[in-house]
C-alpha cells in the first residue's frame, strides 16, 4: 500500500515544527506499506528544507514550494501532485500537531474494517488554562467512533484516491480568508455518496496556542465557522440555501438564548459560541467580506 500524507508548513507556526517532525520520526511503520510526506512549504520558510531534513529519517519525504499565501491553494498544490502519482490513500495533518505513534497503525485497521472513502480523526488540544480546555471541547466536533459523517477536516483526514472519480475535486480558493474549505470539499464528496467515517482511535494533539487563550479568539473562530458556514450552504443547497441559512440562524439563536437562562460555566460558554456562530451568519447574509484570514 503506498500512501502521501501532506503537511502545510506556515511562518506562523514554524515554532512548533521540532515537536511535528519527532512526533512522526516515533510514528510505528508498517512493512508493507509505503508512506512518504508531503511538505508544502510557504516560500517564506523555504530554509526549513534543511532542518526537516536533518531530523526525518525514518520516512521518505518530498517538499513542494507554495507561492501564495493562501491555505486553499497549497491543498490544491498537493492535490494536482498526486494526480501524477501511484498510490493507494492519501491525507492531511496540519503543521501545529503531534502525532500519536499509534496513528497509522489505527487507520490502517480502520480502513481495513470500513469500506470508506475518507476517514477523518480527532485532534485534541494541549491547553495552559483548564477554562480553555472546556472551550476546545465545545469547538470541536463530538463523534463516535465508527460514525457515519458528513465531513472532516484536514487538521486529520485520510481519503482514497477514488475521490477523483468526481470531476472537479478541488478545495474552493475564495475561501482563503475565512476558512471551511476543507468542510466545503468534503460535504460535496459526502452529497455525492463518497461514505466518510470517523476513526476516534488515530488522533492528533494540537500544541499549545497561548495567543489562543482568550474568549476574544474563540468568539472569532465561532463567527467564523457561522459565516463559512453560509457559504459552504449556498454551495451544496443553491436553490433553497436561504431558507436553510434563516432556519440555522433561528436554531443557534435559540440555544444561545437557552444555555444562557441556565447559568453555568460551561453553559456561558456553549451561548457565546452559537451567538458568535448565529453572527457570523448574519453578518455573512448582509454581505459582509473579511479583508483576511479571520
Amino acid at each position: 500500500m503506498r500512501i502521501y500524507l501532506c503537511i502545510l508548513l506556515s511562518k506562523k507556526n514554524s515554532k512548533f515544527l521540532k515537536d511535528l517532525l519527532n512526533s512522526i520520526e516515533k510514528l510505528k511503520s508498517i512493512s508493507y506499506i509505503k508512506l512518504t510526506f508531503v511538505f508544502v512549504i510557504d516560500q517564506k520558510i523555504k530554509y526549513k528544507k534543511n532542518f526537516i531534513k536533518k531530523i526525518i529519517t525514518k520516512f521518505n519525504f518530498i517538499i513542494l514550494v507554495s507561492n501564495k499565501d493562501s491555505i486553499p491553494y497549497s491543498r490544491n498544490l498537493f492535490l494536482k501532485f498526486l494526480k501524477k502519482k501511484d498510490y493507494d490513500f492519501a491525507g492531511f495533518i496540519d503543521d501545529d500537531c503531534i502525532m500519536n505513534n499509534n496513528w497509522l497503525f489505527n487507520m490502517n485497521k480502520f480502513i481495513k474494517e470500513n469500506h470508506v472513502s475518507v476517514v477523518g480523526g480527532p485532534q485534541k488540544h494541549l491547553y495552559s488554562n483548564k477554562f480553555f480546555k472546556l472551550c476546545y471541547e465545545y469547538l470541536e466536533p463530538h463523534r463516535d467512533h465508527g460514525s457515519k459523517v458528513e465531513w472532516v477536516a484536514t487538521n486529520n483526514c485520510f481519503f482514497s484516491k477514488k475521490i477523483f472519480e468526481l470531476k472537479n475535486i478541488k478545495f474552493n480558493e475564495n475561501l482563503k480568508n475565512f476558512g471551511g474549505s476543507d468542510q466545503l470539499f468534503f460535504k460535496k464528496l459526502s452529497v455525492n455518496n463518497y461514505l466518510i467515517k470517523w476513526n476516534a482511535k488515530s488522533y492528533v494533539i494540537e500544541n499549545i496556542q497561548k495567543n489562543r487563550e482568550n474568549l476574544k479568539w474563540f468568539f472569532k473562530r465561532n463567527f467564523r465557522y457561522g459565516y463559512s458556514g453560509n457559504i459552504i450552504d449556498e454551495s451544496i443547497y443553491p436553490r433553497k440555501f436561504i431558507f436553510i441559512i434563516v432556519l440555522k440562524i433561528l436554531y443557534l439563536l435559540l440555544f444561545s438564548i437557552f444555555f444562557l437562562i441556565l447559568p453555568s460555566k460551561k453553559n456561558l460558554i456553549k451561548s457565546n459560541f452559537f451567538f458568535a456562530r448565529a453572527c457570523g451568519r448574519l453578518a455573512g447574509l448582509f454581505n459582509y467580506k473579511p479583508k483576511k484570514y479571520i
